[in-house]
């Protein structure tokens, strides 16, 4: 395993902290135990898939520095119980279950049937942790304890639900990432009294918990408006095109104004009618869609990312 011991120096060598049973944990498990595809790039600091959907839809494994932070700041302890909500795989609730001991419980919750056969699968021999299908993120599950102490979500949600907020006991929180389509805040929201405490952990990129949302979804006209309008903007910053190419633009976000309720079909002919408006733009409209995050267990530290992946901190 001294792939995964050189990844956690370079990790804590960028100034994070990993704590001892967060090593001893991960070096004591094999990635392919929980994913069939390669991994490699887990030891450059990124996501690993572990299921794609026929549409399109992927769910990942944490990138490792994800992966650590979760771990560390949920301050886990012998004979505790977690509540892990989005699958990761097991990957991260065999990890959570290593550290917690045989006296310790995971319950880990996804609403997908066909995560939790995998899941299940690769949990097989794990007696402490219990893997169930959920309804759905909003509705509480049936037969899952009346008192939350310790509860991790894995993929971006805009709000907790009401049913976690109201199980949290005094001292106990929920640590999940809470934001738009990813776009999120790490938040750690903690029940003192009657109040609960929110503290961001810093900006992060996460898939939606159920692997059905992450499926692609074509832009509207007004998420295409967005887009323009934010191209114009960059291109008069750093003057990238003349007068003429911004007005175009700007005319172009007019008319797809004009088409906000138009259906799909006639919005990728108009978008086709007028690609010769983005061909030579192309290169920045790519960087605009590719988030920048941070890998700082990346072997080389100024390596780049060659498209989208998440589940990490942003810079």
């Amino acid at each position: 395993m001294d792939g995964i011991h050189e990844l956690l120096n370079r990790i804590e060598d960028s100034g994070m902290i990993v704590p001892e049973e967060v090593r001893e944990a991960m070096c004591s498990l094999h990635l392919e135990q929980f994913t069939s595809y390669d991994y490699d790039c887990f030891f450059h600091d990124r996501p690993v898939v572990f299921m794609e959907t026929k549409n399109g839809g992927v769910k990942t494994i944490s990138a490792p520095h994800m992966i650590v932070t979760l771990l560390h700041q949920l301050e886990l302890s012998k004979g505790q119980e977690v509540l892990v909500l989005g699958s990761k795989g097991g990957y991260l609730a065999a990890l959570i279950a290593t550290i917690l001991g045989e006296d310790g419980r995971v319950l880990l919750l996804d609403p997908s049937e066909e995560i939790i056969r995998h899941t299940a699968k690769a949990l097989s021999g794990w007696p402490t942790i219990d893997v169930r299908t959920i309804e759905a993120i909003e509705v509480a599950p049936i037969e899952t304890p009346g008192d939350l102490n310790r509860i991790v979500v894995t993929g971006g949600v805009p709000e907790i639900p009401m049913w976690m907020k109201e199980r949290i006991v005094e001292n106990g929180f929920v640590i999940a990432p809470i934001g738009e389509h990813r776009n999120q805040e790490l938040m750690k929201i903690e029940r003192q009294g009657d109040e609960l405490h929110p503290t961001s952990l810093g900006p992060v990129s996460f898939g939606p918990v159920n692997i059905i949302e992450s499926e692609p979804q074509p832009l509207t006209a007004l998420e295409i408006v967005d887009l323009i309008e934010t191209l114009i903007e960059t291109c008069q910053e750093m003057e990238l095109c003349g007068p003429n190419d911004l007005h175009a633009l700007g005319e172009l976000a007019d008319q797809l104004r004009l088409m906000e309720h138009t259906e799909h079909e006639r919005l990728e002919e108009f978008i086709v009618e007028n690609m010769q408006q983005f061909v030579h733009l192309w290169p920045m409209i790519q960087l605009m869609l590719t988030p920048s995050l941070a890998r700082p267990g990346d072997i080389d530290g100024d390596d780049q990312p060659s498209g989208p992946t998440f589940d990490e901190f942003k810079p």
